[in-house]
């Protein structure tokens, strides 16, 4: 990291949004070197997803078969963060609309409780009538809960750094 000596590695955080949500829920359960996460509209469990979205097929397509189908259930687990909560050290803002329905609030809902169980430090901002278009930062189009998630977000990121 020596052509980076201008980064604070102390003071790394991580996000994302959709499937970068996904990755930062995933990431989490893989290392502590980050400060503070923040996934917005992310899937913790591809199985509850699977039969909670509108898009319970798209799994069948991935993988060739349905989850209930020849294993795919387990590869499926193998690859939820939510059942590595216990690794997670790292404190998480879960930020989502309640009207998702290509990542469905269960999916932050399942992950939070888990964290909240295994003593990891977590806060959930639920969203009403927010959805999940990626062409409108993942849901949040009224203007109110922009600006309350941005801010939310720095508190967050300022409180752990």
């Amino acid at each position: 990291m020596a052509s980076l000596s201008w980064l604070d590695g102390s003071k790394m955080g991580i996000e994302g949004g959709g499937y970068g949500g996904q990755l930062t829920n995933w990431i989490m359960t893989r290392t502590d070197r980050f400060k503070a996460a923040i996934p917005t509209a992310g899937i913790s469990n591809p199985v509850t997803e699977n039969y909670v979205s509108y898009y319970h097929d798209y799994l069948a397509v991935e993988y060739g078969d349905f989850p209930h189908e020849n294993g795919i259930i387990d590869k499926l687990w193998d690859r939820s963060p939510v059942r590595y909560a216990d690794r997670v050290k790292t404190p998480v803002l879960f930020i989502h609309g309640e009207n998702d329905n290509d990542a469905p609030l269960v999916e932050a809902e399942q992950f939070y409780i888990a964290l909240k169980d295994v003593g990891v430090e977590t806060l959930m901002l639920r969203y009403p009538r927010e959805g999940h278009d990626p062409r409108e930062g993942h849901g949040l189009r009224e203007n109110k809960h922009i600006v309350d998630a941005l801010d939310r977000s720095i508190e967050w990121y300022d409180r752990h750094f």
